[in-house]
């Protein structure tokens, strides 16, 4: 059986036991957000490690991993019982050079400061912006948003950002949801 599906019938069964994502049309949103990790790696690629903040059901980061599992993954889950999914995710495929951080983006950012990441992911999180600090400078490369118009909207006038070069793609199938990277390399 392909990745993918053993890790949609694997997400099913845990859905069950901690709301992980959408019940109601559990099919539909596994798939949605697939194909969203996707879009990242693809869009992110040449890179070799990423953080992914409030990693919950595994997207973007753990899915990343199943397609590509020879990039270096770090998920950080600040609620115990999504951390625990994540635990018994990697284990039950094996995974190898990934790590669960049970906590904040301020404990990974204690715990991992003298490593070297290069993207950060974030989907299900407000205020990204706060991801991007000055001296965040084990994030190499840039950082990855899904987040919706309006957010967009703030995180391009944010004077962070608006010294990198950024690019925004809109999510295929979705009117109002898109893709946001910022890469840390300076504007020319």
């Amino acid at each position: 059986m392909e990745k993918k599906e053993e890790f949609r019938e694997f997400l099913r069964q845990e859905n069950l036991r901690v709301n992980l994502i959408s019940r109601r049309s559990f099919d539909r949103t596994f798939f949605y957000l697939w194909e969203i990790s996707s879009e990242i790696l693809r869009a992110l690629e040449p890179f070799s490690s990423l953080v992914d903040v409030g990693s919950g059901g595994g997207f973007p980061g753990l899915a990343i991993k199943l397609m590509a599992p020879e990039k270096r993954i770090v998920l950080v889950e600040p609620r115990k019982k999504k951390a625990d999914f994540l635990r018994r995710a990697v284990e039950r495929f094996s995974l190898e050079n990934v790590e669960v951080v049970e906590g904040d983006f301020f404990l990974f950012h204690k715990i991992y400061c003298h490593s070297s990441f290069d993207y950060l992911t974030a989907m299900g999180i407000k205020r990204k912006e706060s991801f991007i600090r000055e001296d965040c400078q084990y994030i190499k490369k840039g950082y990855c948003f899904v987040t919706g118009e309006s957010e967009v909207k703030r995180l391009l006038s944010h004077g962070k950002v608006k010294k990198y070069n950024t690019e925004v793609r809109k999510i295929s199938g979705r009117d109002k949801i898109f893709l946001v990277i910022i890469r840390k390399w300076e504007k020319s």
